[in-house]
């Protein structure tokens, strides 16, 4: 077995001297006893398992399946349950500024911010409900801190369709009992059974109707890289699947899908918005009605937004009365003019996005890209400066991938982040704030820093030791 450690960002699983950290010696010892053949056996098994359950939805074409790091990554219980505590503090800040936002009363984002932001439209009526979201997805990543360990830094918020739940529950399973089944049941790991039911609990709750709501798994079909997702979604959670197509307002107001004729009352969507209102006339009316709840209702996903994220913060001491127990990364609003003066002076230095992407798209990190490339950049910015944030580039925490070559297991260190995902269930109270008791991990492609999937990156389960 060999350690690859190639880039500067402190890495979890080896410490500095080569040793393994806490909790990782049973997982290597395991792998070693596995040995290389007997694991590259278990990688086609899991593959054949994973294809298997695609085929089983009558996802016949291709691989759906999401390209994975078998090798889990753990977070000490104490480290956890900070995270886990952060996490909702978050949340209840996010859900207090959409209900100030729908109020009126608004007063930490400045207005420059919200109006500039292309997911707030002024000209469209709020209407979230009693709670505004109920699931967040929180992109975090461990820095080092003194005495050797870890502190937490949340990097964006992802409202609006995040990647999370469906892809965990499958690696786990596949982590747990077919690569690492001892050194799981000897950590006692936190388990994630239930928590896809638990989650369509939560958006139902949207409804006045409750657990007998009707919810909708509104997909954009076939052509959509997450469709085996929304397969999983629907059928854990006993929703309807369905395209916009077939989804019409009837003549009392009310959202039906046709091939079952049922009334929908919740709407997840996991299709573009603007799909959405395009091929389903009457649903924005219909949900400002309240005859349905589209989750993700028109507006609160400027959550989501990059250039809001810097004042989460000061969301929680203003209409929490606490203080932030997770930091943000230090962040610049180009919408703001003393930010956007600093910025242009120091281009080549920061890592500027999007305040819109995701994905991993319209992200330029100055000091690793060439002098051409930030200067397209920078022209793409001062053509829309308003668009963009910047922030320095932080030396987050890299994991492991687990490759095999010439006989011999070979770990590379690659950066990785957590996507932490928390739930707000109660019909009325958004204070009430579960977090689910694990992560889907992220790892990027060896020698970069985006982690995303689509930009090339790999799932990872993450456990958490019960003790």
């Amino acid at each position: 077995m060999r350690f690859e450690r190639k880039l500067p960002g402190p890495n979890e699983v080896f410490f500095p001297d080569g040793s393994p950290r806490p909790g990782y010696g049973p997982l290597l010892e395991e792998l070693e006893e596995t040995g290389p053949a007997r694991w590259l056996e278990r990688l086609e098994k899991a593959r054949s398992l994973l294809l298997e359950e695609q085929r089983s939805f009558g996802l016949l074409g291709g691989d759906r399946t999401h390209p994975t790091d078998w090798f889990p990554r753990i977070v000490a219980a104490p480290d956890w349950e900070r995270l886990e505590r952060g996490i909702a503090q978050r949340m209840r800040a996010l859900n207090a500024f959409l209900r100030r936002l729908e109020a009126g009363k608004e007063e930490v984002v400045p207005p420059e911010v919200l109006e500039s932001s292309i997911l707030y439209d002024q000209d469209t009526p709020n209407r979230f409900g009693p709670v505004p979201v109920r699931q967040v997805a929180f992109d975090v990543v461990a820095v080092e801190g003194g005495a050797g360990g870890w502190e937490y830094v949340v990097i964006e918020e992802n409202a609006k369709m995040p990647v999370g739940l469906a892809p965990m529950t499958r690696r786990r399973a596949l982590s747990a009992g077919l690569f690492f089944p001892k050194t799981y049941e000897g950590l006692g790991v936190r388990g994630l059974d239930g928590w896809l039911g638990r989650l369509g609990e939560a958006l139902r709750a949207a409804s006045p109707r409750g657990r007998e709501a009707t919810l909708a798994v509104v997909s954009g079909g076939p052509g959509d890289q997450f469709y085996l997702d929304h397969h999983i979604y629907a059928s854990e959670m006993g929703a309807l699947l369905a395209e916009p197509g077939e989804l019409e307002v009837d003549g009392e107001g009310y959202l039906v899908h046709r091939p079952s004729g049922r009334r929908v009352d919740v709407v997840y969507e996991r299709v573009d918005e603007d799909r959405l209102y395009a091929e389903v006339p009457g649903l924005l009316r219909c949900h400002l009605e309240g005859r349905v709840h589209v989750l993700f209702a028109p507006n609160s996903e400027v959550v989501d937004d990059k250039g809001v994220y810097p004042f989460i913060p000061e969301m929680v001491r203003r209409y929490l009365g606490e203080e932030p127990i997770l930091e943000n990364a230090r962040t610049w609003s180009l919408a703001i003019e003393e930010d956007r003066r600093y910025v242009m002076r120091n281009f080549e230095r920061l890592v500027v996005k999007s305040r819109g992407g995701y994905g991993g798209k319209e992200v330029m990190i100055g000091p690793e890209e060439s002098a051409e490339a930030r200067e397209r950049f920078r022209r793409m910015v001062e053509s829309n400066p308003v668009e963009y944030i910047a922030q320095p580039p932080l030396e987050f925490s890299t994991h492991v991938l687990c490759d095999v070559e010439e006989g011999e297991f070979v770990l590379r260190d690659s950066y990785a982040d957590y996507r932490v995902l928390a739930l707000a269930p109660d019909p009325q109270d958004p204070d009430v704030v579960e977090v689910v008791p694990g992560a889907l991990a992220r790892v990027a492609a060896p020698g970069r820093r985006i982690t995303n999937i689509s930009s090339g990156g790999k799932m990872k389960d993450t456990w958490v030791p019960g003790r």
